[in-house]
């Protein structure tokens, strides 16, 4: 009993070291430009225009000037590539995948009111960000060692008390060792079986250090929308948001080329696997309003998305040792961990303007306003204090902006967009993204196609075990997308 009491505690704790921290929370409540095609190449400067499926997320006002029923579908293509920079090393990777950007259905009912003449209903889905990436970092250190880390879990537990994602594995795996392994021949257990660790690692020699990270899934909303207009002057509208969350990471740490070899260790391996889910809800209101014959401006306001998140986590260890005769592997696998918990993210703020120059040309900017430092992870079984703690500290205010413009040539239009989306670290104003954005479109009337290139960047900071003790690698990441939209009015 004691054993299965100290397994599940070990599940708990660990998954919360390691699954659900800052970074977590930046990942789940940052969105990107995805939706429609021609949405995606005005870099969603889409506030005060309406018409347009993506606006359901963004400001739901935007469905009231809906004159016709609509059925719009948008696939979108990514290639992703992240170069890596630690220690005068360069490291490029790049991937590439396949979503559903947007698939929606907008209708419309004429009503007998003069001054409310259309109640407009829509429902459907907007993709609002890629969790699609690969990078590999490289180095030499002389001191320390990702087995530094493991050794410090262990000191002071006994061997049944060890944690099975981390110290455990990487016990019986022989990465680190009891100071005196002498096995008690009646009782066949270890002797000195009393909490102090030795690692075969020597930290203050060189060694080669490995690590890559695979990453996969997406957030995504589903959207029940409800607008209407009073006098086609000022337009009003509400979103019931359900965004869903798919994710996936795979990291692997490997360690080679010891320059101290009296243990004998070859390498060793540490791998990650983290999946997890989320379902949840919000609300969005807006309003769009005529200036002039011209001119137009919008807010909005989103409410916090309350997510309910699943989530799988486990570990491995491999380690080779040389011999005499021929090398030597251990492989140990932790269990499976399971645990479930809620993420409350940001409130955001919505302005924007937009006006018509000589019936041909249109150009749009828009202002969001949001606190990242507002998000908070809940259970039931964990307080969350330390990580709620350290989301306050990392994360501040952040504006976004964006501006967009279109030159109509009938039937044909030419877009393009140009998104900066602020820092969300109160140190580290560096880390913006930028998007710039290009499309075109063709309206035929009862059908339009319209295609859009998205090309993002930015960087991010990435410590391969320890913040405390390690110079974090430098992420640069650049991201090409591309959306085509198919759409039937009638």
């Amino acid at each position: 009993m004691k054993k299965i009491f100290t397994l599940l505690f070990g599940i708990i704790s660990i998954l919360q070291l390691h699954a659900q921290n800052e970074i977590d929370a930046l990942r789940y409540s940052q969105n990107n430009l995805f939706g429609t095609a021609k949405f995606s190449s005005m870099s969603g400067a889409f506030g005060s225009l309406g018409g347009d499926f993506s606006t359901l997320s963004h400001n739901p006002a935007g469905i009231a000037f809906y004159q016709n029923s609509e059925l719009t579908y948008t696939p979108n293509f990514s290639l992703i590539e992240n170069s890596s920079y630690l220690n005068n090393n360069k490291n490029t990777k790049n991937n590439s995948g396949f979503n559903t950007g947007n698939f929606g259905y907008i209708a419309v009912a004429n009503n007998d009111n003069q001054e409310w003449k259309r109640i407009n209903i829509g429902f459907g889905y907007n993709q609002l960000a890629c969790y699609n990436s690969r990078f590999y970092i490289e180095t030499e250190n002389d001191h320390s060692s990702l087995a530094d880390l493991f050794l410090e879990r262990a000191n002071g537990e006994i061997i049944d008390n060890l944690d099975p994602f981390h110290a455990g594995p990487a016990f019986w795996s022989d990465l680190i060792d009891l100071e005196n392994n002498e096995v008690d021949t009646i009782t066949n257990l270890y002797a000195f079986d009393n909490g102090n660790y030795i690692s075969n690692v020597n930290s203050s020699f060189n060694k080669t250090q490995e690590k890559s990270v695979v990453t996969e899934g997406f957030k995504g909303e589903y959207v029940f929308s409800l607008g209407s207009s009073y006098n086609e002057q000022i337009y009003f509208g509400a979103t019931i948001g359900i965004p869903t969350i798919e994710y996936a990471e795979k990291s692997k740490h490997t360690e080679s080329n010891f320059a101290d070899t009296l243990s004998m260790l070859e390498n060793f391996t540490y791998t990650e696997n983290i999946t997890a889910y989320g379902s949840g809800i919000n609300l969005k209101l807006g309003a769009i309003m005529r200036v002039g014959n011209n001119t137009k401006i919008g807010g909005a306001i989103h409410s916090p998305s309350y997510i309910s998140m699943e989530e799988e986590y486990s570990t491995s260890v491999v380690t080779e040792f040389r011999t005499l005769e021929e090398n030597v592997k251990f492989v140990e696998t932790s269990p499976y961990g399971y645990f479930t918990y809620e993420i409350t993210t940001p409130w955001k703020a919505i302005a924007s303007a937009s006006t018509i120059l000589n019936n041909q040309y249109l150009l749009s900017a828009e202002i969001e306003k949001m606190d990242y430092a507002f998000t908070r992870f809940y259970s039931d079984s964990y307080s969350f204090e330390d990580e709620n703690k350290n989301i306050e500290d990392l994360y501040t205010k952040a504006t976004n902006l964006k501006l967009g413009a279109e030159a109509k040539f009938n039937p044909f239009s030419v877009r393009a967009g140009y998104a900066f989306y602020g820092s969300p670290f109160k140190n580290n104003t560096e880390l913006s993204t930028e998007n710039f954005s290009f499309g075109m479109g063709i309206d035929l009337g009862g059908t339009f196609f319209d295609v859009s290139y998205v090309l993002s960047q930015g960087r991010s900071d990435h410590s391969m075990y320890s913040m405390e003790t390690e110079t974090a690698a430098v992420l640069v990441n650049t991201k090409h997308y591309m959306m085509f939209t198919l759409g039937f009015r009638y």
